[in-house]
């Protein structure tokens, strides 16, 4: 099966993505709730695009390899320089948002002037439309999946159905590809620690060894099997330097297998749309 779901003699996929949130995610929650309106919270962001990105380049460049950030319209409007790094290095920039608002959580009009605010960014900052969508909370509306159809997207990330693409068909004929996702291979449940309030899923801070020996371990799986890997990271979480040094073997072991495709989320649309 594998032969025939990814290009060349590769026997699995691997997409490291990176989910760059930077202040906006503390601004909505200090926005919903003014207790929280304390430095340290406004500064947790910071250290995402300001110290983690040049982190996750570098070792991303180190071993010539492309990832896909995930950045809300706000974040790149305040971080047009870190955006511009990720471009020249090679890296995907797909759409999040504008402001990291939960689209389950507002009207259909609010929904479509949400996404839009945040394509103008791009035409802005980045100077092209983005292929790609991840939601932010990994969460849709009703609506939303015949907006990105509308709005011209490749593809999007945030349905956990399977672990490997697959198409949206809408009622008008129209597709696009779903590279899924899934939450036991996203660093917030593990290492998102102080989030007002406390979403249901997070574990608290956990030590870093037993959460990337369980992402190795699903790697492992996953190329066994010849499906793609989908990892789902946050700058400001996985750029401490010890969880770097982690990511850095994690990488390195998925590069050792010599068959896999470490690539972005664009790359493995195009190629669904074009052999599927």
């Amino acid at each position: 099966m594998s032969q025939e779901l990814w290009p060349d003699d590769y026997r699995a996929a691997a997409m490291f993505s990176f989910d760059l949130d930077g202040t906006e995610l503390w601004r909505t929650k200090i926005e919903a709730d003014s207790e929280f309106d304390k430095p340290p919270i406004r500064s947790r962001g910071r250290f995402g695009p300001e110290v983690a990105v040049p982190r996750v380049l570098d070792l991303f460049d180190r071993y010539d390899r492309r990832c896909t950030f995930y950045i809300p319209g706000r974040v790149m409007e305040d971080n047009p320089e870190v955006v511009g790094r990720i471009v020249d290095a090679g890296h995907e920039i797909g759409h999040h948002g504008y402001e990291h608002i939960n689209p389950a959580t507002m009207t259909p009009d609010e929904e479509e002037a949400e996404l839009k605010r945040g394509l103008d960014v791009f035409d802005d900052v980045v100077g092209e439309r983005p292929d790609g969508y991840r939601s932010p909370a990994a969460d849709l509306s009703d609506n939303t999946l015949e907006l990105l159809a509308d709005n011209g997207f490749v593809y999007e990330s945030s349905l956990l159905d399977t672990d490997v693409p697959f198409f949206h068909t809408l009622d008008d004929g129209s597709r696009f590809v779903e590279i899924p996702f899934e939450w036991s291979l996203d660093d917030w449940p593990f290492f998102g620690f102080n989030m007002y309030p406390p979403l249901p899923y997070q574990s608290g801070i956990s030590p870093t060894g037993p959460v990337f020996d369980s992402w190795t371990r699903e790697f492992d799986g996953i190329h066994r099997r010849g499906r793609c890997f989908v990892l789902t990271m946050h700058p400001q979480l996985i750029g401490r330097a010890g969880r770097m040094d982690a990511l850095e073997t994690l990488l390195d072991h998925v590069v050792d297998t010599g068959d896999t495709w470490v690539t972005t989320g664009d790359a493995i649309a195009e190629h669904w749309l074009e052999t599927h």
